[in-house]
């Protein structure tokens, strides 16, 4: 007998005393979706011996393994492709011809989206297997048009995925008013938290919440390139200053893009009939021609004159989409905002952008839009008053607060720091300082949005400052406005998880005090960034360390090495270090210890400190990058400077050597560099 040993998968794939798990089966395998969720589940499956089989009418589906080898590229040893290769069954046509013998535990159906032709497979697959869960990767139907005839709706329901479909593990569920039942909602829900995957709850609506935006993005990107006579490539520059996206160029990747994105709209003029949604005959030959393509010439601009008129309609557009969303309680802000930053690419969610410009700033955006526009129905698909602080939680975006017996917790959804990320920070803190009921304060991600405590800055953050002193010290004492609060009141306890990088780790730095998970890894990669810590990193560690410590702690400085929790544990740095199951319950108990013996707390020298700094370290980081020998200098007398002078003054020379490195050639090569993607080539570097 073979059994699973992961209890989360069980129900689906070895219910009660079977002797065998039941196999995985992707129908629809031949295409986008299909193939990169095969090649996924395959990778994530088979090692627990449960059966994967790729089902699709087509004889095409013979040549999955080698586009599957293909698609997986370098990312695996050869040995491990074939393992998942090798654990895949094909079967050409549909549920009839799957083995006799062979027992469903679930269906990942990716097929045409032609409710008769789901409709007819839900029901061979119903008939031949009803206790199998059937999920579908469908566009925009909801469940109930699925699987509401069906008389096992209750194991039926969506999973919406996102491309690159290999590798994207986020998936959009409809839960409000979905077919799926509540028990089998749990167990679908442990079984993708098992496989390290995130389901987003959403209601049970036509077209989904990051399609409605995506999409919708689309169609004002259209309707953009008709009225206003600028080019596809034109109009993709004006978005990717403005959102970070190219819409255009991402539907030209993808066939049958355009085909899906005007199907989104499509359901959306289903439920209320409004020119919002209105299709221009331009984009239809691109929607009925999978493989024709938007004329695209690269590197055109959007003249710099016509941006404001771009940026008012498209931000008319989503800014009318989410209002929409927020009526009809479609998806929750923080999940819409997620889903705009981790599934659509965008460099702030939408949500982000309205709180950062304003509420009332942007009502008045989606007014002039839909008088422009000329928006019918507009109090149903773009209402205002959805754009109002009683409406929805707009400072509670990227942070939730809870108190739990005296302790209060702040719930991090955002892994990278920016502006409107710490605003809400901010807001969080001062309210639970002022909370009588509260002694002590965790920071923690929240386990949904975020698994991790942080990943730095927002690169984007620096762009507006990169050549300038001035504005950079103006932004890094804005930050340091609020990281530097926590320690002036109630113990705070920063419970580290995952990666902790950079900005983050200054942020970790700025409590009282730090309990890890086994396995945390911290790291300062800065230095490859061009830039130097400017939020405590310089001299923080050092004051909350022992002395001897020093030298491990300045060559993570200067290398960007990586350093385990246990290390940080030694050094002092961290308190404890706990099994992460372990980690929620223990820090708060580790709280409130420290509200009630202050004796406890971790010891800060507060003084100053002559440190001698060992330069004789890898003048590259541990990818092999040759780091910025001016840089190097710079955090070297940074180091020296701020741990000499006492606590405050000492943060106010880091914060001004921080600028200084914004200001610096190393900072535009090294950000410029990292937000594309590249590692950065300085014109210094070291030896």
């Amino acid at each position: 007998m073979a059994t699973i040993s992961e209890p989360a998968l069980l129900p689906v794939f070895q219910p009660g005393t079977e002797p065998s798990p039941r196999a995985m089966v992707v129908a629809g395998a031949c295409g986008n979706v299909g193939l990169g969720k095969l090649g996924q589940f395959a990778r994530l499956l088979t090692p627990h011996g449960i059966p994967v089989v790729a089902l699709d009418p087509s004889p095409a589906v013979t040549q999955l393994p080698e586009k599957l080898r293909a698609a997986f590229g370098g990312r695996f040893t050869a040995a491990e492709v074939d393992r998942i290769v090798d654990g895949i069954t094909i079967v050409q046509g549909g549920p009839g011809e799957l083995p006799a013998a062979l027992r469903i535990g679930m269906v990942f159906e990716a097929i045409p989206e032609r409710l008769p032709l789901k409709h007819a497979f839900y029901e061979a697959v119903h008939a031949r297997q009803p206790d199998a869960f059937i999920v579908s990767a469908t566009s925009g139907f909801p469940s109930t048009q699925l699987f509401g005839h069906l008389p096992g709706k209750a194991r039926c329901g969506v999973m919406h995925p996102f491309f690159p479909h290999l590798t994207n593990k986020l998936f959009e569920v409809p839960t409000t008013g979905a077919t799926t039942g509540d028990a089998e909602r749990k167990v679908l829900r442990k079984l993708l938290a098992a496989l390290g995957m995130n389901a987003i709850e959403v209601k049970d609506a036509p077209a989904f919440a990051a399609d409605r935006l995506f999409c919708g993005m689309m169609l004002e990107a259209v309707r953009i390139h008709v009225d206003l006579g600028l080019s596809p490539a034109q109009v993709d520059d004006a978005c990717r200053t403005l959102l970070g996206t190219s819409p255009f160029l991402v539907h030209n990747m993808i066939p049958g893009a355009n085909y899906l994105s005007a199907h989104c709209m499509e359901l959306m003029a289903g439920e209320h009939d409004s020119s919002l949604f209105r299709i221009p005959a331009a984009w239809q030959p691109y929607i009925e021609d999978p493989k024709l393509q938007w004329p695209y010439e690269r590197g055109q601009g959007c003249p710099r004159e016509r941006l404001p008129e771009v940026e008012a309609r498209m931000l008319g557009m989503l800014f009318a989409l989410v209002a929409g969303m927020v009526g009809d309680q479609v998806a929750s802000l923080p999940a819409i905002n997620f889903l705009c930053e981790q599934a659509l690419a965008f460099r702030e969610g939408v949500p982000a952008v309205i709180e950062r410009v304003g509420l009332g700033r942007a009502r008045e955006i989606l007014a002039q839009y839909v008088a422009a526009q000329g928006i019918t129905l507009a109090d149903r698909v773009a209402p205002a008053s959805a754009l109002q602080p009683e409406a929805a939680p707009w400072q509670r975006i990227y942070v939730e607060t809870s108190v739990h017996e005296g302790v209060g917790l702040i719930s991090l959804r955002r892994a990278t720091l920016s502006d409107t990320f710490l605003a809400e920070l901010d807001l969080a803190y001062e309210q639970l300082s002022a909370d009588p009921q509260v002694r002590a304060i965790v920071l923690a991600p929240d386990g949904h949005y975020s698994r991790e405590f942080g990943h730095g800055a927002d690169l984007q953050a620096f762009v507006p400052v990169l050549g300038n002193e001035a504005a950079a010290l103006a932004l890094i004492e804005r930050w340091k406005a609020t990281t530097s609060k926590l320690r002036r009141g109630k113990p705070t306890v920063a419970a580290l998880v995952g990666r902790v990088l950079g900005g983050g780790l200054e942020l970790a730095a700025s409590c009282h005090a730090r309990i890890a998970a086994a396995g945390t890894k911290l790291a300062f990669p800065e230095t490859t960034v061009g830039v130097i810590p400017g939020l405590g990193g310089c001299h923080l560690v050092h004051r909350l360390s022992s002395a001897d410590a020093q030298p491990e702690i300045d060559r993570a400085l200067l290398t960007g090495a990586t350093f385990k929790a246990e290390d940080a544990a030694r050094w002092g740095f961290v308190s404890e270090v706990v099994p992460v199951a372990q980690l929620p319950a223990r820090s708060l108990a580790f709280a409130r210890t420290l509200a009630d013996d202050p004796a406890a707390l971790p010891s800060l020298r507060e003084g100053g400190a002559t440190l001698q700094v060992d330069t004789a370290v890898p003048g590259t980081n541990e990818a092999g990058v040759a780091l910025s020998s001016a840089l190097r200098a710079l955090l070297v007398s940074t180091i020296v400077d701020a741990n000499a002078a006492p606590l405050g003054e000492g943060g106010a020379i880091e914060a001004r050597r921080a600028a200084q490195s914004l200001a610096a050639p190393a900072a535009k090569v090294g950000v410029t560099a990292m937000l594309r993607g590249k590692p950065p080539a300085f014109a210094d570097p070291i030896g």
